[in-house]
């Protein structure tokens, strides 16, 4: 959701900024990260704002939403947790070592 919402902002801006060449536009990305609970997860709150010109002065918007992100070895986040057992047993999804004892 945030990198859909970001593309189009950022379209949007610079398309602003160039139809109104002596006048700026302005996205800022504001994350705050909080632990929930005492897992592995967190909640990243994420900020959108733009503030882009118009032939007249300029029109502003902020956008926020959360993401439940899991922290894993070494502090790499994703969306799921990378120690994850595959309940449905796809085998593209299967580590190089899972493939390699299965194929013996």
């Amino acid at each position: 959701m945030l990198a859909e919402s970001l593309g189009v902002i950022l379209s949007h801006a610079a398309a602003a900024a160039t139809d109104n060449p002596k006048k700026k536009a302005k996205v800022t990305l504001d994350l705050s990260i909080e632990n929930i609970g005492s897992g592995s997860q967190v909640g990243v709150l994420h900020k959108l704002s733009f503030k882009v010109p118009t032939a007249h002065g300029a029109t502003a918007e902020d956008h926020t939403t959360e993401t439940v992100m899991y922290v894993n070895t070494g502090g790499e986040m994703t969306l799921e947790p990378k120690n994850q057992l595959d309940m449905i047993g796809h085998s593209h999804r299967k580590s190089t070592h899972q493939q390699k004892e299965s194929d013996q």
